[in-house]
């Protein structure tokens, strides 16, 4: 689904439904895009990265008195992790008593939503997986959803590490285990 011209991770969660569109941060923002947001009541924007990272990379919506512009910076989710073993426990992490406040947030949205970190895979992968489960989705769904960002991301991953030797491309590249792990974990939170 088009939404931004400038983003490679822009999408909704659901099919059929503009409640939730996660994706990577948009850095250019045309008008026409603000009033397709505008005309699909996507009015509150949450940006799910740290201060540093916002104003290395701004996005445009927060100078918008049109939307409603809101921070949720997820802990640990602006570090990249040492192993692919890595991945999963930083989510995990993640999962603070700040990351529940904010998908209570988004659950009670009086408008549908944009949510966004830098890539729109990790912290915004965390945080779809999470709203998914609290929808009712089936973990092949959650699954599915956080695979997309694999084939949408693909190609700028392996030029980000192509041209960045420090990092490794298994553990910026999304693996099903990644997912499943933190899934895992975060079910058994809930239920207990």
């Amino acid at each position: 689904m088009y939404i931004f011209q400038s983003t490679l991770n822009t999408r909704q969660i659901t099919e059929n439904c503009m409640k939730y569109i996660r994706s990577d941060v948009p850095v250019t923002v045309s008008e026409s895009e603000r009033l397709w947001l505008l005309e699909n009541n996507v009015t509150t924007v949450v940006d799910l990265r740290t201060e540093e990272e916002r104003a290395r990379k701004p996005c445009p919506l927060t100078e918008d008195s049109r939307f409603s512009y809101y921070f949720f910076p997820i802990s640990g989710g602006d570090r990249v992790p040492d192993t692919p073993d890595g991945v999963s426990r930083s989510y995990i992490r993640m999962a603070d008593e700040a990351f529940d406040e904010l998908i209570e947030f988004l659950m009670n949205a009086s408008t549908n939503v944009l949510y966004f970190c830098n890539a729109g895979k990790d912290r915004t992968g965390v945080v779809s997986a999470a709203l998914l489960y609290k929808l009712g989705k089936p973990i092949g769904h959650i699954v599915d959803d956080y695979m997309k960002s694999k084939e949408c991301l693909e190609a700028w991953l392996e030029e980000l590490s192509a041209h960045n030797p420090s990092i490794d491309l298994e553990v910026i590249t999304p693996h099903k285990r990644y997912i499943q792990e933190f899934m895992d974990w975060y079910i058994n939170r809930e239920k207990s």
